[in-house]
C-alpha cells in the first residue's frame, strides 16, 4: 500500500486544512491502495469528517512553554524536489520526487512552468528557486517517460539573470510564441526564449515592468489570441493591482511590451494567477481569470469584466 504524508497548518480559520482534506479525499477516492496521514495544528480537526484511508494527527502549531509563553512549532520538511502528478487521476508518477538543482547549495524550488515545444511536442519544465546565482537562477529540464509509468527530468539549460534583490517566484511560458517570462520581484519582468535549443537561448530578450510597481512583481498569466496578440498580466502585489502589457510587443519590436491597462480587483497581496481564453460556460463565455489572495482565497473573473472597452475579448482565442 502506498502511504502519503500531508502537512497542513491553520493559525486562524480553516481554509488550509479544508483544502488539504479535499485533496486527500480526492486521492483516496481515486487510488485503491493508498493510506494518507494528515498532520495538522487545527484544534478542532476531530470534528471534521474524514473518508476511509485518511487519518490525522493533531500537531500543535502553537504551544504553551514552561515559561508560560507561547512558542511556535513547525515541521522542517524541505524535500527540495519537483513532484509529478497525473491529471485527472492525481497519482504521483515521480518515484518519490525528482531532485531539483542537484549539486547546488541553494536548492529550494519556488516557481515552475511547463513548455510544450510546438515543432515536436517535447515537454520541458522550467524551475525557479528561493535564491540562486544571477545568470543561472532558473534550470530547465526535459520531461521524459521512463516507460514504466513514471517520468524523469533531464537538465538541459541553466539561465536567468537576477537583480540580487528579493527572489524569483513567478514563471510563465507562452507556448505558441516560444517565450518564458519570470518576475525578478524587485526589478522587473524578464523574458527569454523558452526553447533551450533556440539560437542564443541564454540571452535575455527583454526586461519590462521596471517602473510603477509599489514593491514586488509577482504572478504572471498570459491571455493568448490566435493571431499572436494578447496580454501579459502581472500582479503588483503590494498595490493590490494587476498591470497588463501587450503580449506581441510593439510593431517595430516584439520585445517592447507596452503597459496598456492597470486594474484593481478584490485580491489582497496576490502572488499567483492563471487565465484561459476558453469558452467555459455562460458566465465565463470568453475566458476566465483566477487570482489568489494571501489568505488563500481564490477570485474568479470573467475576462470581459477585466478587458472592459479597452482590451480585446477573444473567445477560444478568436477575435
Amino acid at each position: 500500500m502506498r502511504r502519503i504524508l500531508m502537512y497542513t497548518h491553520d493559525t486562524m480559520g480553516l481554509s488550509h486544512t479544508w483544502r488539504m482534506l479535499y485533496i486527500a479525499s480526492c486521492l483516496a477516492g481515486r487510488m485503491q491502495d493508498v493510506s494518507i496521514l494528515l498532520l495538522t495544528d487545527l484544534s478542532i480537526v476531530g470534528r471534521l469528517k474524514f473518508p476511509i484511508n485518511v487519518d490525522y494527527v493533531h500537531l500543535p502549531g502553537i504551544v504553551l512553554g514552561d515559561n508560560q509563553q507561547y512558542c511556535a512549532r513547525n515541521l522542517n520538511v524541505e524535500l527540495k524536489k519537483v513532484r509529478a502528478i497525473t491529471l485527472p487521476d492525481l497519482e504521483l508518477v515521480d518515484n518519490g520526487g525528482i531532485e531539483a538543482f542537484g549539486g547546488e547549495d541553494e536548492r529550494r524550488p519556488m516557481g515552475i512552468a511547463l513548455y510544450k515545444r510546438p515543432k515536436d511536442g517535447e515537454i520541458f519544465v522550467i524551475v525557479s528557486r528561493k535564491k540562486g546565482p544571477s545568470g543561472r537562477y532558473l534550470w530547465q529540464y526535459r520531461l521524459q517517460d521512463e516507460g514504466s509509468g513514471t517520468i524523469r527530468l533531464t537538465r538541459v539549460r541553466e539561465f536567468g539573470e537576477w537583480s540580487g534583490e528579493g527572489e524569483i517566484e513567478a514563471v510563465a511560458v507562452d507556448d505558441a510564441l516560444g517565450y518564458v517570462y519570470y518576475s525578478d520581484e524587485q526589478f522587473g519582468i524578464r523574458k527569454y526564449h523558452a526553447d533551450p535549443d533556440a539560437a542564443n537561448s541564454n540571452k535575455e530578450l527583454a526586461v519590462f515592468g521596471t517602473e510603477g510597481f509599489a514593491e514586488d512583481r509577482e504572478g504572471i498569466s498570459i491571455y493568448a489570441i490566435n493571431d499572436g496578440t494578447g496580454y501579459i498580466i502581472v500582479s503588483d502585489q503590494q498595490a493590490n493591482e494587476f498591470r497588463i502589457y501587450t503580449r506581441e510587443g510593439a510593431p517595430d519590436n516584439p520585445h517592447n511590451h507596452k503597459l496598456v491597462k492597470i486594474v484593481n480587483l478584490a485580491t489582497k497581496s496576490s502572488d499567483g494567477s492563471e487565465i484561459t481564453n476558453s469558452v467555459l460556460n455562460n458566465v465565463f463565455s470568453a475566458g476566465l481569470f483566477v487570482a489568489m489572495s494571501d489568505d488563500k482565497t481564490f477570485h474568479f473573473y470573467a475576462w470581459p469584466a477585466i478587458a472592459g472597452n479597452d482590451l480585446i475579448v477573444a473567445p477560444n482565442g478568436v477575435r
